[in-house]
C-alpha cells in the first residue's frame, strides 16, 4: 500500500505561490479578431481586383470571353483582320479578330447554289451592317456554341440575329443546311 501520495517537494508551493496543478496556464498569443477580420477584408477585396483584371475561365480550364459593349462604327469589308466590319450576313471582324453571329443561319456569298441565294446574302450583309450601326450593342459568348468566336449580339436586350430572321434576311440556327433556293 502506498504510504504517501504526495512526491517530495509536492506540499511546498512553488516560487509563484502556487500548489500543484494549481498553476494559470499562460494565455497563448492569439491575433486579434479585428486583425483578422482586416486581413480576410483586404483578401476578398483583392480577389475581386484580380478577378476582373484575369480572363475567366470555364471548367475545363479554357478561357471565356466576356460580354463586350460595342460602340463602333462598321463598315463592309473582306478582311477577316479588320477593326470593325462587317464580312458577311453573319460574321464581322472587330479590333483585328473575326466574330460570327451565333443564333442564325444566313445564306451564302461565297458558295451560292443560285443566285437569289447570293442576293440574299447580299441583302443579308447590308441589313447586319445597318443594325451594327444602329448604336451601342453588346457582343455576348454563345455558352451553347463551342466555338470561341461565336457571339449573339443584343440591343436592349433584343438580338440583333433574330431581327434578322424577323426581316427575313436569315433563319433560326440549325445544323441542318437549308435550301435558299426555294425561294
Amino acid at each position: 500500500m502506498a504510504r504517501n501520495l504526495y512526491d517530495v517537494g509536492d506540499r511546498t508551493p512553488d516560487e509563484t505561490g502556487s500548489w500543484l496543478n494549481e498553476k494559470q496556464e499562460k494565455r497563448a498569443r492569439v491575433v486579434p479578431i479585428g486583425m483578422l477580420f482586416g486581413a480576410l477584408a483586404l483578401a476578398i477585396g483583392g480577389a475581386i481586383v484580380f478577378g476582373q483584371l484575369l480572363p475567366a475561365t470555364d471548367e475545363a480550364g479554357k478561357t471565356t470571353a466576356t460580354t463586350t459593349s460595342i460602340t463602333d462604327e462598321f463598315a463592309l469589308c473582306d478582311d477577316s483582320k479588320g477593326d470593325a466590319c462587317v464580312l458577311g450576313a453573319d460574321a464581322y471582324a472587330w479590333r483585328g479578330q473575326r466574330y460570327h453571329i451565333a443564333d442564325i443561319s444566313v445564306p451564302s456569298a461565297i458558295d451560292a447554289h443560285c443566285p437569289q441565294e447570293a442576293e440574299r446574302a447580299r441583302k443579308g450583309r447590308a441589313a447586319l451592317l445597318a443594325m451594327m450601326n444602329g448604336g451601342a450593342f453588346d457582343a455576348v459568348p454563345d455558352a451553347a456554341d463551342p466555338n470561341p468566336s461565336a457571339r449573339i449580339l443584343l440591343r436592349d436586350n433584343v438580338s440583333l440575329g433574330q431581327l434578322m430572321v424577323l426581316k427575313g434576311h436569315a433563319k433560326p440556327w440549325s445544323g441542318k443546311p437549308i435550301d435558299w433556293c426555294k425561294g
